[in-house]
């Protein structure tokens, strides 16, 4: 893979987040001339040994235009890299944290488009194209429509994707390569250890002593960290055209609930999906929205697997991981390569 030189200047969004920080990991070694530029609403993170002159940190909310000069100050960008997202929706924050999301990334989307950056990469979700009882059976494709209209973070995630389509309509950015990944559940040693306790591996994993099934059919396709930094990568070295791509990324194997409960060691407990529906209506405002939402329990009843080989034909990437592998990883039976 080209480590395209010119590629001087990198703005990395959600810093300090989850991905954000494995990505600038990664960036310093792969282009060991590049500055870095990392953007969060919290301070930069201690665990870190990130050199001081190469990775100027900027702490700030990108839904306020308040951060751009800042970030210009040793010149314009030469690549975005947006990551950040706020997952976690607070009981009656929905509207706020909707627009918040939205303000964040259709800013951080002009700032790479009017500075010409050579390339933006956008993590967006599968979620967006909605837990549907269609989809049993079936690996969606990225042509296939967005219908989640529940869920806040797929729903919320589908709009983005809408805001930048029409952003990229209405003027010519065809300077800059666009590649929007669209991410499946994305776990591994790091991501576990970072997870707060309502995360889906640390609930598998610690909270209750078997797995639940609400549907036999139902699947996860589960993606490993360093694959999905490995994607990011491979699309910053990717040039037009074309001006835009979008990649689903998951590996071809996905875990029915069998497969999740052999790999943890545990029963199997079936229940009908509407005792969950009623259990998390009632915890859901008890913690004050820690909780997965009862609006996304279709998530944990119909599957969204998708077909995850575009960017392998596209782009030369390989997936290094399966979705057993990645499982293993997150609880500690690491999957070698």
């Amino acid at each position: 893979m080209d480590k395209k030189p010119h590629l001087q200047r990198i703005v990395v969004t959600g810093a300090a987040g989850y991905i954000g920080g494995m990505v600038i990991d990664r960036l310093l070694e792969r282009y060991p001339t590049a500055s870095i530029v990392g953007i969060d609403l919290l301070p930069q993170p201690h665990g870190h040994a990130w050199p001081s002159d190469r990775v100027a940190w900027i702490r700030a909310d990108l839904a306020d235009n308040a951060w751009q000069a800042d970030a210009l100050t040793d010149g314009a960008p030469d690549a975005v890299i947006h990551c950040a997202f706020r997952i976690r929706t607070p009981l009656g924050k929905g509207r706020a944290y909707e627009k918040n999301n939205r303000e964040a990334a259709k800013n951080t989307f002009l700032f790479a488009l009017e500075h010409a950056a050579s390339s933006l990469v956008y993590l967006s979700t599968v979620s967006s194209y909605g837990a549907r009882k269609e989809n049993i059976g079936r690996r969606l494709v990225e042509s296939d429509p967005f219908l989640e209209t529940k869920n806040p973070y797929g729903v919320h995630k589908k709009l983005i994707e809408q805001d930048l389509r029409d952003i990229l309509a209405s003027k010519d950015f065809s300077a800059t390569a666009v590649s929007i990944l669209r991410l499946n559940s994305v776990t591994g040693p790091r991501g576990q250890h970072l997870a707060s306790k309502f995360g889906l591996i640390t609930f598998l994993k610690k909270l209750l002593p078997f797995v639940i099934q609400l549907n036999p059919r139902w699947a996860r396709q589960f993606v490993h960290e360093d694959d999905v930094v490995d994607a990011i990568l491979a699309s910053l070295a990717r040039s037009t055209p074309p001006a835009r791509a979008v990649y689903n990324i998951a590996p071809r194997q996905f875990l029915e609930v069998a497969d999740i409960a052999r790999v943890l060691h545990k029963r199997i407990l079936r229940l009908p999906p509407w005792i969950l529906r009623v259990a998390l209506a009632v915890l859901w405002p008890v913690t004050g929205g820690k909780l997965i939402p009862p609006s996304a329990v279709d998530g944990l009843i119909y599957p969204i697997n998708v077909d995850g080989t575009a960017i392998e034909k596209d782009l030369g990437f390989a997936y290094h991981y399966t979705a057993q592998q990645a499982l293993e990883g997150a609880i500690g039976r690491y999957g070698a390569k």
